[in-house]
């Protein structure tokens, strides 16, 4: 982007903040018996919301200094005036900018969520750095053979199963190569072969199929719990996520193999790679070294302890509750401290995207703020009050709807979450509706980006290697989105009241 364009773009959004922060003055609203207003922080809140996502949208400024800049913004315009927090046992309301900086600082950054994703990224960095990821490959290989048919199925399936535990950026990492590879072994050139292009998509949708299935395999997920459980008062464990995530995540695998099939029949039945070759390849790597059994031990005890904390809990009677961002942020250390010693601090450090963070712990407490100012609530019942009029299972259709539109505009899984789940729960609490009705599809919904190659990451990463265009990604997105909506409305429609989630 031009300096010239950049400064129009930051001109354009500050008189957007300007407009709304001075004239955004709606007469107030009735919701049954309750008077719903809004106040000067929360118009004020509003305007600063609107600037984020023109920068968001436009990409002016790169996503977390946006997030860093809106959040800072928020005590020095007064936002944060009058918001009430509890000290030494007694309510006490925020007053000056020291005040209202600390607290939102607090809010943000004093998130067990920084802790959670370092976890993350570490726990990420011990496949890429050691031969785990290729084993896995192989392995698959192995299993589904050499028709190229298969072995597409295979590459969406391993990159659920991975991005279910690891995330979806490091799995489409951890892919790339790999599917390269195959290509280049089977004499495919980038954009002459429908198998390189249904391969390659299939390293972006396998990933972000599986970004859905656990709270640790996308941005949104974590996230979606800490406003549940801070604003709605509602506990979402890592077992209620995947009674959800997990068959819906499986469940859009075949139909997204369907897909990738029929737009982009391979031009070869199978890979000139027989079953021995393979066996060859499994054989050079050799056994499994120190690294990779200590990295496998680690990894595995980290899934056991997320999926096993409420039996730990049930069995101890409350004595042992183990977060999820402890239980994170244990593996990751446990990687680079001895006796494991998987990882260097530089590595770990390179696999850390402190971009993601910075976005991540700043954007919380913009929607924080934007619940506390009440500008949340003011904006769902303002918004989106008539589709509670709707039938639940519509509803549920309604929300994964707007959500997968919205993604088309906000190419970050992270902020499409926290713009609408602080609304969708206050919409929910405005009208008595069970408040994960609501947030459950917007936050399963959020990272599913696939019809734009820019809208995730995890998008771009196999774009690299040059295999399909832009107008392939769209096409085969476009279509799959489609089924997407029908299969995870319809999933957590069914899903949730068989889980006990809610009930309509």
């Amino acid at each position: 982007m031009t300096p010239r364009k950049q400064a129009l773009i930051l001109f354009a959004g500050a008189v957007l903040f300007a407009a709304i922060a001075a004239f955004l003055r709606p007469a107030p609203m009735t919701v049954g018996e309750e008077v719903v207003a809004l106040s000067a922080a929360g118009r004020i809140c509003i305007a600063l919301l609107a600037l984020a996502i023109v920068l968001w949208i436009t990409e002016a400024l790169p996503f977390h200094v946006t997030a860093l800049v809106v959040m800072l913004a928020m005590p020095l315009l007064g936002v944060t005036d009058g918001m009430a927090v509890l000290r030494g046992g007694a309510v006490d309301p925020i007053h000056g900018i020291a005040a209202g900086y600390k607290e939102i600082v607090r809010m943000s950054f004093g998130n067990d969520l920084l802790l959670f994703f370092l976890g993350v990224f570490f726990l990420s960095a011990a496949f890429s750095e050691t031969s785990l990821g290729q084993r896995l490959t192989l392995g698959m290989l192995r299993i589904v053979g050499t028709s190229t048919r298969r072995v597409i199925l295979g590459f969406l399936v391993l990159g659920t199963l991975l991005s279910m535990w690891v995330s979806n950026v490091g799995v489409a990492a951890i892919m790339l190569p790999i599917g390269v590879g195959i290509l280049r072994q089977a004499g495919r050139k980038p954009l002459e072969s429908n198998l390189g292009r249904a391969l390659m998509i299939a390293c972006c949708w396998g990933p972000i199929f599986g970004g859905i299935a656990t709270p640790a395999g996308c941005g949104p997920n974590p996230i979606a719990i800490a406003y549940m459980r801070d604003i709605a008062g509602m506990n979402i464990s890592f077992v209620d996520w995947m009674m959800i995530g997990v068959p819906t995540a499986l469940l859009l695998i075949p139909f997204g193999w369907v897909v990738l099939i029929l737009l982009f029949p391979p031009e070869i039945a199978a890979l000139p790679l027989t079953r021995e070759d393979i066996e060859v390849q499994r054989r050079e790597l050799g056994p499994l070294d120190r690294r990779e059994k200590a990295a496998t031990l680690v990894f595995l005890t980290v899934i056991i302890l997320w999926v096993g904390n409420p039996l730990l809990l049930h069995w101890t009677d409350g004595a042992v509750d183990l977060p999820i961002s402890l239980v994170s942020i244990l593996g990751g250390l446990f990687l680079i401290l001895p006796p494991f010693r998987v990882l260097t601090w530089e590595q770990a450090n390179r696999a850390t995207s402190w971009d993601s963070i910075l976005l991540i712990m700043s954007s919380l407490g913009i929607g924080m703020m934007a619940w506390h100012t009440g500008a949340a609530r003011w904006m769902a019942v303002a918004l989106l009050s008539d589709i509670t009029a709707l039938g639940p299972v519509v509803l549920i259709f309604v929300v994964v709807l707007v959500v997968i539109l919205m993604k088309l505009f906000l190419a970050s899984n992270t902020v499409t979450g926290i713009i609408i789940i602080p609304i969708l729960i206050s919409l929910a609490q405005a009208f008595d509706l069970p408040a994960w009705s609501l947030v459950g599809p917007a936050a399963f919904t959020s990272s599913l980006g696939i019809i734009l190659v820019t809208q995730t990451p995890t998008n771009v990463i196999p774009y690299t290697a040059g295999y399909f265009s832009i107008q392939d990604f769209a096409k085969a997105g476009i279509i799959m989105s489609l089924i997407m909506v029908v299969l995870v409305a319809g999933m957590i429609a069914v899903l949730g009241p068989l889980t006990g989630m809610y009930q309509y």
